[in-house]
């Protein structure tokens, strides 16, 4: 009677389980879960007696056993579907932060098949040439991030991510793991950066000059972040006041920047100010190829 009791209880935890693992034979997303098994015990007692008689007394009880079971379910990929991640451009930024580097992805994510991929950039690790994993690290650089997106067949989406790796690390691999659907893509083949990011704020003026009164100041247009080769515009304005002893007109006649190339000037140099009078020069400068953080550092000369 026991045993078929036991038997009845653990068919029943069996069909629970099973149900459960049937569902995970797809394979991919790892469950945890518990149950609770009430399994009917025979308990028999015998009672002693003075007399020759023995009594016997079976008294029926139940038990509680908690079972927790671990089972693994994989939605598989249905036959066709393909998930594709490629890296298509890396800059990277090493002025914003003194102990980090920033690294900034372009990423192209592309879907192909009957249902769809709900990319997000959150299942994203890189691995350092150290060894060490990192998660996504915003950084103000990046233009436009790919974010959470739905691919559906055929669909492309690009966009940006970034990491922050200590300084003397570079990234070695890049992961993309989504364990619920079982999507696992690794890419190895991570190019160099390509370009620099630098950060630009205001713009400070110097003015070389034998006269008492020349005034200048400069206004960056678009102040942030810059990718090197990228173009800054700039509005520099000088006025003359002429004072006795100074004569009745002065020549700019050079204008230099720091670090930065001077890529369009107008109106274009020399440029003669009489007493009172104030000129706007509208520049276009290139930013450097190597990472620069700061002002703008303009020197005229007249």
């Amino acid at each position: 009677m026991r045993a078929a009791a036991l038997a009845g209880a653990m068919l029943a935890l069996g069909l629970i389980l099973g149900g459960l693992v049937g569902f995970a034979s797809g394979g991919g997303r790892t469950l945890t879960f518990t149950t609770t098994a009430v399994i009917p015990t025979t308990v028999i007692t015998t009672e002693a007696r003075l007399t020759t008689v023995e009594v016997v007394r079976t008294q029926l009880t139940t038990s509680i056993t908690t079972v927790t079971q671990t089972v693994t379910a994989f939605p598989m990929p249905m036959v066709g579907e393909t998930y594709s991640l490629k890296v298509l451009d890396v800059v990277v930024d090493r002025v914003f932060d003194i102990a980090h580097d920033y690294y900034i992805f372009l990423l192209e994510a592309s879907y192909k098949g009957s249902r769809s991929w709900n990319f997000n950039m959150f299942y994203l690790n890189l691995v350092s040439d150290k060894g060490y994993k990192y998660s996504i690290a915003l950084s103000l650089a990046a233009r436009q991030y790919l974010g959470a997106i739905e691919l559906k067949d055929g669909e492309i989406a690009k966009g940006q991510v970034s990491f922050k790796l200590p300084k003397g690390e570079v990234p070695s691999k890049l992961i993309y793991e989504d364990k619920l659907w079982g999507i696992k893509i690794e890419i190895k083949d991570i190019p160099p950066p390509s370009r620099q990011i630098s950060w630009i704020y205001f713009a400070e003026t110097t003015i070389l000059t034998g006269y008492s009164v020349v005034w200048a100041s400069a206004m960056v247009e678009t102040p942030g972040a810059y990718y090197s080769g990228e173009d800054v515009n700039v509005e520099l304005r000088v006025r003359y006041l002429r004072i006795i002893g100074n004569p009745d007109s002065i020549t700019v006649t050079s204008i230099m920047v720091d670090k930065f190339e001077i890529v369009r000037m107008d109106p274009r140099l020399p440029i003669s100010l009489k007493d009172g009078e104030e000129v706007t020069i509208k520049m276009v400068l290139r930013v450097p190829l190597e990472g620069y953080k700061g002002n703008l550092r303009i020197t005229i000369k007249t």
